[in-house]
């Protein structure tokens, strides 16, 4: 048999997702009257009928149908394959450049993933970077980024999840917080405490926490104040409204400057994994593959670079702020 030509089972996949060659002419701008030609041709070459053709409207027949399952998924590779060509390309006549998407949890976007973005773009200074903070509501698809950085990676086609290394959480609390309401010195007295709580889709999580060998208590907080970001979360905490679980990198600063202090530091919940997702021909090209390659290498150090750090009422206050 013949050769099919790639341009052939292109304009079938088209007209058979358009549904109309009027409509496949204007979303391609190649004429009825090719495509047409295109689509005969093709039928020609497999000795098949693959289209139902009316005045108005042209479906696929039972042999149309299978054929086009099998093109989709021929184009969609094709297209990876050509796109990690194109950038191959680009790569080695100009050396790491383009543009790199990130989208990222909120507790890693300005402690981590700035961190990792100013030393990528210190050795690539070609490279335009686009940052954005996941559950936002302009941030971008995870499909339309060239990686997001999370704690929970989603379950979508195509998708890698790449782990990055493993976080330590504990509670937290102000002192002027432990002062007013006392300081639980068992999993118990948590009961008696207010709590602050990132919101989960699903409701309230139960965390396990463990002390030692065999201590083990099932956490599970009723929440007093309750976000979707780790930043308000803190913000919350230092100003005093309550005990929260927060990662042990994103509160060091505050740590050091006494506006946090942790609340039962023997019992701890178990370390929560940090992943780097991105699709799989994305990651063919050489300006990803730095970028994540140095993510697993900085995540190593992430206590220390986090810089912002929050400051308590009380030391405003004793500043002579406005509280």
């Amino acid at each position: 048999m013949t050769g099919i030509d790639l341009a052939l089972v292109q304009a079938f996949v088209l007209v058979v997702q358009s549904g109309s060659l009027t409509r496949a002419e204007s979303l391609s701008g190649v004429s009825k009257a090719t495509l047409s030609r295109q689509l005969t041709r093709l039928e020609e070459l497999l000795g098949a009928q693959l289209l139902m053709r009316s005045s108005r409207r042209i479906t696929a027949t039972e042999a149309g149908r299978a054929f086009f399952v099998r093109c989709e998924d021929l184009l969609g590779e094709v297209t990876g394959r050509l796109e990690t060509a194109r950038t191959e390309i680009q790569e080695i006549t100009t050396g790491v450049s383009g543009s790199l998407s990130l989208l990222s949890d909120t507790q890693f976007g300005t402690s981590f993933v700035c961190h990792v973005v100013k030393l990528f773009l210190e050795s690539h200074p070609n490279v335009r970077c686009q940052l954005d903070v996941a559950s936002r509501p302009n941030a971008p698809n995870i499909g339309d980024v060239d990686c997001y950085v999370c704690s929970e990676p989603p379950d979508a086609p195509n998708l890698v999840a790449k782990l990055l290394g493993q976080l330590n959480h504990g509670l937290y609390a102000s002192p002027q917080y432990l002062e007013r309401q006392g300081t639980p010195r068992s999993p118990d007295d948590l009961a008696a405490h207010r709590a602050i709580v990132m919101k989960e889709a699903a409701g309230p999580s139960q965390v396990l926490l463990v002390s030692g060998a065999s201590g083990r208590h099932a956490y599970r907080p009723e929440p007093t104040f309750e976000t979707n970001d780790h930043w308000v979360m803190k913000t919350f905490c230092i100003d005093g409204l309550g005990i929260a679980l927060l990662p042990a990198f994103f509160v060091r600063p505050e740590l050091a400057q006494g506006v946090l202090v942790p609340v039962m530091p023997q019992w701890q919940p178990q370390p929560r994994r940090i992943y780097c997702a991105y699709q799989r021909q994305r990651y063919m090209g050489q300006k990803l593959r730095a970028f994540v390659d140095l993510m697993a290498r900085c995540v190593v150090d992430i206590d220390s670079y986090n810089y912002y750090v929050g400051s308590s009422a009380a030391r405003r206050g004793r500043a002579g702020a406005r509280p």
